[in-house]
């Protein structure tokens, strides 16, 4: 991953979409109102990378939670 001019900003040239239901785009806007110092987005990504570290550390943690996503569909 490369960087911008400020050493510590990762450069963000990736997209992603994901499709969120309600409850969850609810708690990502009250995070919003909490922490107001970063957007939605950076919000998000950081929660991604918080989740993929526990994947990561865990994997079967994803079975035990119960997601609903389908696996294989697109990369």
């Amino acid at each position: 991953m490369g960087y911008n001019v400020i050493e510590w900003l990762p450069m963000l040239d990736k997209q992603v979409a994901i499709r969120l239901d309600q409850s969850d785009l609810e708690r990502l806007q009250a995070l919003t109102k909490k922490i107001r110092v970063l957007s939605r987005n950076a919000i998000a990504r950081e929660a991604l990378r918080i989740g993929l570290s526990e994947l990561e550390r865990e994997p079967a943690r994803i079975l035990r939670d119960g997601t609903k996503s389908k696996r294989g569909r697109r990369a």
